[in-house]
């Protein structure tokens, strides 16, 4: 476990809209307000250098996502001068505004990360009629892209029942790989817990974090433990891997989050936090501050401490814990 911040990387969510609305998105559930200004394109370069100059690597990844990123004006400019200023780059997307610019994500990003819950009707459940065939259709334009193509299946209610199945259907769209993603919820004493830690630590309040509160999950983990015993049976057209969280359980000997002491989180009005997921926490704003101050603020240090020792419940409930940044 790192205890410095050495950044590999960065997200930049270049805007809180979306031409979606995701059955189980946070964000389409009031996590995210779409009505504040986005960063202009010069603004984001300027932090990917300061991004740059806090790495351990002299090619972070900067992943650009929102909302929808491609809905950004400047998403094409953005991803060309990161890439000629030999940063790696990264997108993530629903897929249905590829057509807008299919020979740019062709030879730009280095990874396109494609967010597809099922095929057909089972995607159109969640994203919304006619959803899948736009996508289908997108995809082909992107055939001979130089970046891999990593599909992100949210495994919700929706799909949990054909988990072991959606590998084998997926594949004949052509990803380079598929992670299943498990759904992500919080208990009201969660919610609770970390907005009490907030106020107490921070002065602030996250009542959005609501959008996250489930409690009926007996049948949903029933069922994916099932799909999952099935689905480690099988050998797969590409490489699939499923990231897990902590439910119903916790996992004592899991360490702790890496994310924020190797990657920032900047979002489109120019906050900054340490995690994707979970907004609520700022230590302070680009508008306002050079990246690095706040970084290493009094008040980012007491973050990163707490996630550290295990002070924050909703840590449980997160996929990148698990995994090595």
């Amino acid at each position: 476990m790192a205890e410095t911040m050495l950044l590999r990387g960065a997200h930049f969510q270049l805007t809180g809209r979306c031409n979606l609305h995701c059955r189980f998105c946070g964000q389409s559930k009031g996590m995210l307000a779409a009505g504040e200004s986005e960063l202009p394109v010069e603004t984001w370069l300027r932090l990917a250098r300061e991004v740059r100059a806090l790495a351990d690597t002299p090619e972070p990844e900067i992943t650009l996502w929102g909302g929808e990123p491609l809905l950004y004006s400047g998403f094409p400019r953005l991803a060309r001068r990161l890439k000629e200023e030999g940063f790696r780059v990264a997108a993530v997307t629903n897929g249905t505004l590829i057509d807008r610019m299919p020979e740019l994500l062709c030879e730009y990003p280095d990874v396109i990360h494609l967010s597809i819950d099922g095929f057909g009707a089972v995607h159109d459940a969640v994203r919304g009629s006619g959803v899948f065939d736009r996508v289908r259709r997108n995809l082909e334009l992107i055939r001979e892209r130089r970046g891999k193509l990593i599909f992100l299946t949210t495994v919700s209610d929706a799909n949990v029942a054909e988990l072991a199945e959606l590998p084998e259907q997926l594949a004949e769209l052509g990803p380079d790989e598929i992670v299943l993603q498990q759904l992500m919820y919080l208990t009201p004493a969660e919610i609770a817990a970390y907005r009490k830690f907030s106020a107490e630590n921070f002065g602030c309040d996250y009542p959005e974090l609501k959008a996250w509160r489930r409690e009926d999950d007996a049948a949903y983990l029933a069922m994916l433990r099932r799909q999952l015993a099935t689905l480690a049976k099988r050998s797969h057209p590409v490489p699939v891997r499923f990231t897990p969280h902590s439910y119903p359980d916790r996992l004592p000997d899991a360490p702790a989050c890496q994310a924020p002491f190797r990657r920032v989180h900047i979002r489109h009005d120019g906050a900054v936090g340490f995690c994707t997921d979970y907004f609520g926490f700022s230590a302070g704003n680009v508008k306002e501050l050079p990246l690095e101050a706040i970084c290493r603020s009094p008040a980012a240090e007491r973050y990163r401490a707490a996630v550290r020792s295990g002070e924050l419940p909703i840590c449980d409930h997160c996929p990148w814990r698990l995994q090595q940044l």
